[in-house]
């Protein structure tokens, strides 16, 4: 690695924010592989720009910029990860390309906090869709791009390319490039290390040993003692930086399950015994998934303390705060609901009820937004259930509470199925026809009284046949795979043969609406010829269903179903009942109105 050493506060931040890289375990084989030089000429870094990235790994940094070390911290970092990712290559469309590489590497970096972005590069994050820079290429492609990020490309790019010498081809005797794939992984390998030894207490970097707080070794106590919480305590850093919790009022603990970080104050004058209390009850609010069960946010965290704290009581985790509990023993053996509507007949009481945060705060703080890797609450519940199928199998002693044990299995019991929930929607609108009976046609008779005239079943008259139809808003653009628009139509169509439903209205819609007219469903378990497979605007469908409607030829009130992939217009206006039909780990753009059905991949319906 070369760099150029020159002097003066813009070369000595940009110094400073190149060796903060250097020395990051994660980015360091990355940056030691690569090269750095600075571009005081602009032959490849732009006169507005930053720096420039070749594949081969020669990074250019601007050389008379005036930012701060941690500004040149971010920037270097988002070169270093499109190395790694693989993402420094020619893709057409390039310019939007380079800007959903630099998008997704600019948000792997701000999960890790490498380094701040100064207010002038500040943009509005966007839709981050399943696939990384492929898949945000693609939307970027089918629903056009935001010109704030456009802005934000220009400013971090200048008027040059961020991604540059792809044609340049290295001499004979030069190495062949690093494999930066490899390296980013040895990196993050690397960083786990790290964090496993300071979790530990072993020798650092350093290689000094640091003496573990009480909030640490609470948390090792329950990975080594505790099989019911261990995995979840292995997947929660521990902050206890006093002057942090006196800014967050966290007077004794709290606990932000999204960013996987307990707080405990040290303030607080804990014992080990009750810091380990203290430390499982957060736990057990994570594992619960307690963050996202909530109704009146404090109301519902002081339900939840006041069972976990009987709970822990009950199973003498450690010992109770002597600077107070949210404890009664009158709730004991009820659930959390049943201490809300207790504790909701008398709100102004309850408001002034101190959690472990303080009186009327929550100690359940931040929020889970969807991090880049994995789902937070998720993975805590799945914590939470190894755990206690660890203590079930294991040589444990002791015994939990049957509401603890309610609970997590409960939580551990596998979500509905897709089909069946769009199953339920069926039976909501279209109840099953009661068989009737007359005397108005040829009746039947029985050779035992042939006498006796019985009634005849009369079959549903065409206005009654008619009005079980239903609407299909199909959304046939190029970005929707053709096994969720099989899948989908093989669902309805069962669906609808087995609720006696008549005909099915189906519009597909890709750039423009076009009408199918009304199908059959047994006609959409064949082969179907949809139309499309363009871009995606979806409100022409559902216009035209509404002036379908106005003219008679369609249920005003619907229903309708409309099956898409998520990448469509940010909102969709219409007055019928309806439901959305989308593939799982896919969103829509705007909150809908009506319900939202996600087709598993794994699933065999249809």
């Amino acid at each position: 690695m070369s760099q150029q050493v020159s002097k003066g506060p813009a070369a000595e931040a940009r110094q400073a924010g190149l060796r903060a890289v250097q020395s990051h375990p994660m980015l360091a084989p990355l940056a030691q592989a690569a090269s750095f030089t600075v571009d005081k000429e602009h032959q490849h870094v732009s006169a507005k720009g930053w720096l420039a990235v070749s594949p081969g790994g020669m990074i250019w940094l601007h050389g008379k910029r005036q930012t701060t070390p941690q500004a040149w911290t971010r920037v270097i970092s988002i070169g270093l990860v499109c190395l790694g990712f693989g993402l420094v290559r020619r893709q057409e469309p390039f310019e939007a390309w380079e800007l959903a590489s630099l998008l997704v590497a600019d948000r792997f970096c701000s999960e890790l906090k490498l380094g701040q972005l100064p207010d002038d590069l500040i943009y509005p994050e966007p839709i981050f869709p399943a696939g990384g820079a492929e898949g945000l290429l693609r939307q970027f492609c089918v629903n056009g791009c935001d010109p704030a990020l456009k802005e934000w490309q220009s400013q971090l790019c200048g008027s040059a390319s961020l991604f540059c010498h792809f044609d340049v081809k290295p001499p004979r005797w030069q190495r062949p490039p690093p494999r930066w794939r490899e390296l980013l992984a040895d990196g993050i390998a690397r960083d786990v290390g790290h964090a496993l030894e300071r979790a530990a207490g072993l020798p650092g970097i350093s290689g000094e040993i640091k003496p573990l707080s009480k909030a640490q070794k609470a948390r090792r106590r329950l990975i080594d003692h505790y099989p019911l919480l261990g995995a979840l305590a292995a997947s929660f850093d521990v902050q206890e930086d006093p002057r942090l919790c006196q800014q967050y009022d966290i007077r004794v603990a709290a606990i932000d399950v999204g960013a996987r970080c307990i707080w405990v104050n040290p303030a607080a004058g804990l014992s080990d015994d009750e810091c380990l209390f203290v430390f499982a009850h957060e736990l057990l609010h994570a594992g619960l998934n307690h963050a996202s069960r909530r109704r009146d946010p404090l109301l519902w965290n002081i339900a939840c303390d006041f069972i976990i704290n009987g709970w822990l009581i009950e199973m003498q985790v450690g010992s109770a705060p002597g600077i107070g509990l949210l404890h009664d023993a009158a709730f004991s053996g009820q659930s959390s609901e049943d201490v809300y509507d207790s504790l909701a007949q008398d709100i102004r009481r309850a408001r002034k009820l101190a959690t472990l945060r303080g009186v009327g705060a929550q100690d359940l703080i931040g929020d889970e937004d969807g991090k880049l890797f994995m789902d937070a609450e998720g993975y805590c519940r799945r914590a939470l259930a190894q755990g206690f199928d660890r203590f079930t199998s294991g040589t444990s002693r002791g015994l939990l509470p049957a509401g603890l044990i309610e609970e997590i299995r409960s939580l551990s019991q596998p979500p509905m199925a897709w089909d069946v929930k769009l199953a339920h929607w069926f039976d909501e609108r279209f109840c099953p026809p009661e068989p009737r009976r007359s005397y108005a046609h040829p009746s039947r008779r029985q050779s035992a009284t042939p006498d006796n005239p019985r009634p005849s079943c009369v079959k549903p008259t065409e206005e009654e046949r008619r009005s079980r139809v239903f609407g299909v808003l199909l959304d046939t653009s190029g970005s929707m795979a053709p096994q969720l628009l099989g899948k989908s139509l093989g669902a309805i169509a069962s669906y609808a043969l087995a609720r006696e439903v008549s005909a099915v209205r189906l519009i597909c819609c890709d750039a423009h609406a076009h009408d199918s007219g009304w199908v059959a469903p047994e006609n959409l378990l064949e082969r179907f010829a949809v139309r499309g497979r363009g871009g995606t605007v979806l409100q022409p469908g559902l216009d035209l269903l509404r002036d379908l409607a106005a003219r008679g030829d369609f249920p005003k009130a619907g229903p309708l179903l409309i099956v898409t992939d998520g990448y469509c217009e940010d909102q969709l206006s219409t007055l019928m009942d309806h439901a959305y039909l989308l593939p799982e780990g896919r969103r829509l753009p705007f909150r809908p109105r009506g319900e939202v059905f996600y087709v598993s991949s794994a699933s065999n319906s249809g």
